[in-house]
């Protein structure tokens, strides 16, 4: 009986081309919009180095414009645009997933499609962590030096709980208007299912079917939803969990991909089990989720920062002002 194993149907180029395209597609915050992939974001991503400065120009400002008149003696006083940098890093990253000669031959359900098929869902779910550590990490950093003016916390750790704390309409606006005239773009709810079920519970959410009619996406107020259980609830005070919801506008993340020295690579190693063989195959990723109008200040212990480095306050530091800053947050219990 044959079997077919990884090294039949591996091809370098391809199946890192195949799986990046699965890696975006299966990503629903890049599908969502809030991703935005930007060229020098990914010549940062290619050049070899770990931390790179981005450069940006600030707003012109609000000032009262001058009043034109016929006197040559008064002459206008030019004011200046400013100019400001932040800091993103790079990560490098990579895993690997091996099977065993005989345990290929024998399996009722063959493991080498099994790994194959899924490496593009485990890069896509590894972006959505990076992104959503960072998000927690920027909240963390606004709470901690910039006053809390990104948070609406409506939760309470002590007494009785009640609609006032829960997720509901008046809640999300008031999140909303941390933005202040510029909450409408806010384009994207990030949360857990649980308080997700109470939306659905108040029959809040529409669902909208995508461009090719082949899903219905989760809608509120024109604001797309994200459910992902990995927005665990804060439990320091178990009898009252605290769930956050994120906001997000389009584009508050820039994005992009490097080249991995070998994106892919398989390994076989014929001793293993006693001789009956064994196969690994390698995955590598090099790429930049970056939150927009924070600076990365944070030093990772090792090449890359990991989850738990992401969600430290000292990790970032705001360098652009609230309004024109891209996320809102709100807490609230069950």
């Amino acid at each position: 009986m044959s079997t077919t194993q990884i090294a039949d149907i591996y091809n370098p180029v391809a199946f890192a081309a195949g799986t990046q395209e699965a890696q975006t597609e299966l990503n629903r915050f890049i599908q969502s919009g809030i991703v935005t992939g930007d060229s020098r974001i990914s010549a940062f991503a290619n050049n070899g180095g770990s931390k790179n400065e981005v450069a940006f120009m600030k707003p012109l400002g609000t000032q009262e414009p001058n009043y034109s008149s016929d006197d040559p003696a008064v002459k206008s006083a030019a004011n200046k645009i400013e100019g400001g940098k932040f800091d993103v890093r790079t990560a490098f990253l990579n895993q690997s997933w091996s099977t065993m000669d005989l345990a290929n031959e024998i399996a009722l359900v063959k493991p080498v499609p099994a790994i194959t098929g899924r490496i593009g869902a485990y890069w896509a779910t590894t972006d959505e962590r990076r992104v959503i550590a960072s998000t927690t990490g920027v909240l963390a950093d606004n709470v901690a030096n910039d006053t809390g003016d990104m948070l609406l916390n409506a939760s309470i750790t002590t007494g009785t709980v009640a609609d006032v704390n829960r997720i509901n309409a008046t809640n999300i606006i008031s999140a909303v208007q941390t933005m202040g005239d510029h909450g409408e773009n806010l384009k994207v709810m990030a949360m857990h299912s649980a308080p997700y079920r109470q939306l659905q519970i108040a029959n809040l959410i529409d669902y909208i079917p995508d461009a090719r009619g082949e899903i219905d996406i989760p809608m509120y107020q024109g604001k797309r939803v994200v459910v992902d259980d990995s927005l665990a609830p804060d439990l320091t005070v178990p009898a009252y969990p605290v769930y956050t919801v994120y906001l997000f506008t389009a584009g508050a993340f820039v994005g992009g991909e490097g080249s991995p020295e070998n994106a892919s690579e398989l390994d076989r190693d014929p001793r293993a089990g006693n001789g009956g063989g064994e196969e690994s195959l390698f995955s590598r990723r090099t790429n930049i989720f970056h939150p927009l109008g924070f600076s990365c200040v944070g030093t990772p212990a090792g090449t890359t920062l990991t989850l738990a480095e992401l969600r430290l306050a000292t990790t970032w530091d705001r360098v652009w002002s609230r309004k024109v800053t891209g996320l809102a947050f709100l807490k609230v219990n069950l």
